[in-house]
């Protein structure tokens, strides 16, 4: 970036280490860790709970580093595997440092690669609840000897609220900065049910944002309304339905209300929906249909309080939208190392910001992520 202005990329990856869970986990679920083990044909495959993953393919897992590389180079073959694939800045913590400052950013907060694939499969509560912890102590721990550049987030599942909300306290206490949770829940129960006030209320006592984070989905909740569709490559740009139902339902069960510090952040979905959602969610509240639900204000009125959108460098609609939702509710994210964006998310910034005002550039490069999660 060649901007003098601080730049944050609000949702980056990392590639966790193979071991990271057979390391991590508590011993008594060592014996049930995620682990990659190669098939007989020699290609890579993901395994939890002693079983094969049947949504992450083999072969898969060399490309989820392949940001910016030709389809040839992601084909599945025993000679491509998951770390040797791994690209510059994706599994070392100080080659992250070199990258940002390569690109001239200030921050990096870290999102997992592996540990947005799983929970899509695993139904045991009890078990989520320990993956969760592995993984947050290892994030912590990555980006523990870099604290001013790299941020760590915690991974919870609303599986079992209580358990969720004690770990987001643990985590937040050993550097974690905020936390993010699936767009689906294990129970099935919608994000904003009062089953879940012990994790927003944690939240709003820690000080701290709790996200909405894309990930694989369980057999039955695909995006996809049509046969054979569940592999479409191109079915990501339907990314922000699956991130707008959960949303909803904050609003659905008044959890603004009850929670008035909370913060909520939508990543990964695109931005420029917000406009029309809150217009659409507006209009249904003046109804006899909206009076029905638990709300004091309207719903733009938290959106422009308590919701922040993180969307990708690529949306040249944002600019158009930002002055009407709010300049401090977008952030931008780079998605580095994921192979489903490009690899010129630089450019693409640039280019998303030039029709932008001087300030509300510098919020959406960096400065309203830095203020949304107290950085």
């Amino acid at each position: 970036m060649p901007s003098k202005d601080l730049v944050v990329d609000a949702d980056g990856h990392i590639l966790e280490p193979p071991d990271l869970w057979e390391k991590y986990l508590e011993s008594k679920y060592q014996p049930r860790a995620i682990k990659i083990v190669k098939n007989d044909q020699g290609l890579e495959c993901l395994q939890y709970d002693g079983k094969l993953s049947e949504q992450a393919q083999p072969g898969f897992l060399a490309a989820l580093g392949g940001m910016g590389r030709a389809q040839d180079e992601l084909r599945p073959a025993a000679e491509r595997t998951y770390v040797g694939c791994a690209p510059f800045g994706s599994m070392d913590a100080r080659e992250r440092v070199e990258l940002l400052d390569r690109e001239n950013l200030a921050k990096a907060l870290l999102y997992p690669t592996l540990g947005i694939l799983w929970e899509s499969e695993v139904e045991d509560v009890e078990l989520s609840q320990a993956y969760c912890r592995a993984y947050n102590r290892w994030i912590a721990d990555f980006c523990r000897p870099c604290p001013d550049r790299l941020v760590p987030i915690a991974h919870l599942s609303l599986g079992d609220p209580q358990a969720a909300a004690a770990e987001l306290r643990r985590a937040v206490k050993d550097g974690c900065r905020g936390a993010f949770v699936a767009p689906f829940t294990i129970t099935r129960k919608p994000h904003g049910h009062p089953d879940h006030d012990p994790v927003f209320a944690a939240a709003e006592e820690l000080d701290v944002p709790l996200a909405i984070h894309p990930t694989f989905e369980p057999k039955g909740l695909n995006r996809a309304r049509f046969r054979g569709m569940e592999r479409m490559p191109l079915l990501g740009v339907m990314a922000s339905q699956i991130l707008q139902q959960p949303l909803s339902t904050f609003f659905q069960f008044g959890v603004f209300d009850k929670f008035p510090k909370l913060r909520v952040v939508i990543l990964e979905s695109g931005s420029s929906w917000l406009g029309f959602w809150m217009d659409r969610m507006d209009e249904g509240y003046e109804t006899w249909i909206g009076q029905t639900v638990p709300l004091k204000k309207k719903p733009s009125e938290y959106v422009r309080s308590q919701v922040w959108i993180s969307g990708d460098p690529d949306e040249q609609a944002t600019a158009y939208v930002i002055d009407y939702v709010g300049r401090d509710r977008f952030f931008w994210a780079s998605d580095f190392p994921h192979p489903d964006h490009g690899g010129k998310y630089l450019d693409a910034l640039e280019r998303m910001v030039a029709p932008m005002s001087p300030e509300a550039r510098r919020g959406v490069v960096g400065e309203n992520v830095v203020r949304c999660y107290n950085l």
